[in-house]
């Protein structure tokens, strides 16, 4: 990924997208691909996972990615807010349902997946969990990531317990659909995020994601405390980047 500073983004016209950089964030990477979809050409700008990111908040107010900055409208860090961007910005298919009960189902799934306390959020917790085992209280207490999304220990079983559910709901829900995709005959946001959502359980081959040793050592920690789950949910996202989506991934 060609990143360029923040001060050419204060500069530059049209689409903005800061990204994580180095690592496969889902949060990014589904971002990134909503704007490929729709050909929306856009200049990546890199946020460092977990670092103070000041230059990044001096521009946008936020420390994280991503954050979609469209010309000179206001920032967006919420993935609906940049799935309607894209859609309204792009051409191509739509990715939501024109049905509106299947359009209510794939917006509710990637909430499920996105949103705060859905499956991403219950992943990352495990992940820092694990963290916070090995590194002691003071590393624990260095990372801001920790207090930014109230890491707690005590509620380690609860977010396996969340994490569990999602993905017996989402087998469940593949297995009855009538087609190869989530929410109806169609590919949709929802199976776009959960291509790569689906990396906090699986991550996706090195010369499909070449990730750092160390980075993929943490994603893998999710899928080990969730053992057991139905390999169709992977089974579905090898086939949507078969399909739909760019591989390698660039991060």
């Amino acid at each position: 990924m060609d990143y360029q500073t923040i001060d050419v983004a204060r500069s530059a016209e049209g689409l903005r997208l800061v990204l994580n950089a180095g690592v496969p964030g889902p949060w990014s990477e589904a971002a990134k691909a909503l704007f490929n979809h729709h050909n929306v050409a856009f200049i990546p700008i890199a946020q460092a996972a977990g670092g103070a990111n000041e230059d990044l908040v001096d521009w946008t107010g936020h420390r994280n990615a991503p954050i979609a900055v469209f010309e000179a409208e206001p920032p967006r860090t919420r993935w609906i807010e940049m799935l309607d961007l894209a859609e309204r910005l792009g051409t191509g298919p739509s990715l939501l349902p024109q049905d509106r009960a299947e359009r209510v189902q794939a917006i509710g799934w990637v909430n499920e997946m996105a949103g705060e306390g859905g499956f991403g959020w219950s992943c990352r917790h495990l992940i820092f969990d694990v963290w916070a085992q090995k590194t002691g209280d003071d590393a624990r207490s260095s990372n801001p990531m920790f207090e930014a999304y109230r890491f707690d220990p005590a509620l380690q079983a609860r977010m396996v317990d969340n994490a569990k559910s999602f993905l017996k709901d989402l087998s469940q829900a593949l297995g009855a659909g009538t087609g190869e995709y989530l929410v109806g005959d169609e590919f949709t946001v929802a199976d776009l995020y959960w291509a790569y959502f689906s990396n906090l359980l699986a991550p996706l081959p090195d010369e499909l994601n070449p990730m750092a040793a160390s980075s993929r050592s943490s994603y893998e920690i999710p899928g080990l405390l969730l053992a057991g789950f139905d390999l169709r949910v992977l089974e579905h996202r090898d086939l949507m980047f078969q399909r739909h989506l760019l591989t390698p991934l660039s991060f």
